[in-house]
């Protein structure tokens, strides 16, 4: 508990004017000053108790000595103080309100109309209030507290650090300075002082340094916002209340920004370690992946640096103080496998991702990353079986996840391709990933297409199984989900890309073969692909693997117009061909051509 030297809050006038009566008699003198004394303890105590973070037991000295004076202003304001330490903020200003109507002016007034303010303004802030209303609190409680702190600085000495945050909220830098100065003097010890000091300097230092680059007040400036995010940092201790951890969080996270201003990467890699390690769940990750990979640190140097190192240290130290219990350590572990993923460490990033789902099974996205990374280490079936769990759990979170997964979809790509090309193909694993890159990415026909086109297989595969192996037909109603899913994934390809031959032939074709559709329908649809191909073959500029592309699909178009107009003829031209190359195409029925 911190002790302070207060100034009289209170003075004792005796009567000096004649009476008939007489002078007051020793007796009478020493009470009257033992009731200012008792009440100056009361009042003292209270403060002490506000100091220590106690507001609802300050409040109970404060009411005993404004009940023994009467309820005057100049006892029931500590009343009224210590309300807003207890987020009676309003009940405050309401109070205040009756006072004022009544008359009441002064640096009391001022005072605590500029606290409440203050306490308001912060209030909206946390709240998330983004409108004007939050910065006229802040210039009314700078207004307020510049009149009560130079009426009685040191009476009113708590009022410092709220008029530096009102300043420092208004831009009003040199007066933020002044009266942060000043709550460093009245209280050296606390690191909410120097959390403050430090982001009043680092303000000045950007202006300076927008003045006069590398200058040397710019210079002094980046030292002193340093010196003071490190005290704020070091005064913390180990504290045990959230709030206390959370202020020890954003210091440290001050510190490794004004570090990388100076391309000090192991010193900004510690500060957000010790920042991670307090407050886990609210570090934000995404802005120090950003500010760290730009940072530099000489060949020479061994301390670790980067996002990774600062995730690994920060598991370090969380173990340190937090409890197995810690939710914060759930949304660590993620992040520490997602570093160990983008470095290229695959076996640890599984490990974090385990660890964390067994935290916090709802972070299902990290099932994605875990498939991956065993797609890395060539272990596609350990890879597709994370695909179908991460998506059981939480299919939004995964297609969410996929969406922004950028060059890490290549690997997922490669495990499509990997269950195509196996013998016998696991068309439904991959119609169910094509499926999963379609949610994510509902503007890429090709998606769509794929999964049109493994669905497709899968049915023409039991088919022709049946048909060569002479076992019974597949199940009807499975053929006929399996091929409507694949018509609504062409449809849905189609639309998005209408002037794709290939996908115009293999929609045209489900109708034709799977779908009992109109022939005319079908022939015209044939016909309009035939069309789209040969002006697309026209093109000189057409590339290499375009023209290819659309040779093959003008070659399978042309057999499957055959088939439709004169299915007898085409049969035997097919035979002289040879079946078994459109059999090794993935064909169901004879000359069913189709691409993917």
């Amino acid at each position: 508990m911190r002790t302070r030297v207060l100034a009289p809050l209170l003075t004792v006038t005796l009567c000096t004017c004649s009476s008939t009566e007489g002078p007051p008699s020793s007796a009478s003198t020493t009470k009257s000053r033992l009731a200012e004394s008792e009440l100056a303890t009361h009042i003292e105590s209270g403060r002490r108790l506000l100091d220590a973070g106690r507001p609802s037991e300050a409040e109970t000295e404060f009411a005993l000595a404004a009940a023994a004076d009467g309820d005057s202003l100049r006892t029931r304001m500590w009343v009224l103080r210590s309300w807003m330490d207890q987020g009676r903020s309003n009940d405050t200003l309401d109070a205040l309100d009756e006072l004022s109507a009544a008359g009441e002016r002064g640096p009391e007034m001022n005072y605590l109309y500029g606290m409440a303010f203050a306490r308001r303004a912060e209030g909206y802030m946390a709240n998330g209030v983004t409108d004007s209303s939050v910065e006229m609190n802040f210039q009314d409680a700078k207004g307020r507290l510049v009149e009560a702190v130079k009426s009685d600085a040191v009476r009113y000495h708590d009022a410092f650090l709220p008029l530096a945050h009102s300043a420092w909220f208004t831009q009003d830098l040199e007066t933020a300075r002044w009266a942060c100065d000043r709550a460093v003097e009245a209280n050296p010890g606390s690191p909410e002082v120097w959390l403050a000091h430090g982001r009043i300097a680092f303000s000045q230092f950007l202006a300076a340094q927008g003045e006069q680059p590398g200058g040397p007040e710019a210079e002094a400036l980046w030292s002193e916002a340093t010196t003071s995010f490190r005290n704020a940092v070091e005064r913390s201790g180990s504290p045990g209340e959230e709030a206390a951890q959370v202020r020890l969080a954003e210091a440290a996270t001050q510190l490794g920004h004004a570090m990388l201003w100076k391309q000090k990467g192991p010193e900004a890699t510690d500060a957000y370690a010790t920042a991670i390690a307090w407050n886990p769940q609210g570090f934000d990750y995404a802005r120090a992946v950003e500010f760290l990979g730009g940072a530099e640190k000489s060949p020479d140097d061994e301390r670790p640096s980067g996002f990774g190192a600062a995730l690994e240290l920060a598991k370090t130290r969380l173990e340190a103080h937090a409890k197995p219990g810690d939710p914060g350590w759930a949304t660590l572990l993620w992040w520490l496998g997602w570093a160990r993923f983008s470095d290229a460490n695959w076996s640890g990033s599984e490990t974090a991702f385990q660890d964390a789902l067994a935290r916090a099974p709802e972070f299902a996205n990290s099932w994605f990353y875990i498939g991956l990374a065993r797609q890395y280490r060539k272990d596609s079936e350990g890879a597709l079986q994370a695909m179908h769990t991460g998506w059981d759990t939480d299919p939004v979170a995964m297609i969410a996840t996929i969406a922004s997964a950028g060059g890490a979809l290549r690997a997922f790509e490669n495990l499509l391709a990997w269950c195509a090309a196996q013998e016998p193909a696991r068309n439904l694993d991959a119609a169910f990933l094509a499926e999963m890159l379609a949610e994510a990415m509902p503007d890429e026909a090709r998606h769509w297409n794929n999964m049109g086109l493994f669905l497709r297989n899968e049915g023409e595969d039991l088919e022709l199984a049946a048909y060569k192996d002479k076992t019974p037909e597949p199940d009807a109603a499975l053929l006929e989900d399996l091929y409507a899913r694949s018509f609504e994934a062409y449809q849905h390809a189609l639309e998005l890309n209408p002037g794709d031959p290939q996908l115009l032939n293999d929609t045209a074709l489900m109708l034709a073969y799977h779908l009992d559709g109109d022939l005319g329908e079908v022939e015209a649809m044939y016909r309009r692909a035939l069309a789209l191909t040969d002006a697309l073959l026209a093109n000189e500029a057409l590339s290499a693997e375009d023209r290819a592309r659309f040779e093959q699909t003008r070659k399978d178009i042309d057999v499957n117009l055959k088939y439709l107009l004169a299915p007898a003829a085409a049969d035997e031209e097919a035979v002289e061909a040879g079946a078994e190359e459109a059999d090794a195409q993935g064909t169901a029925a004879a000359g069913v051509s189709g691409g993917g």
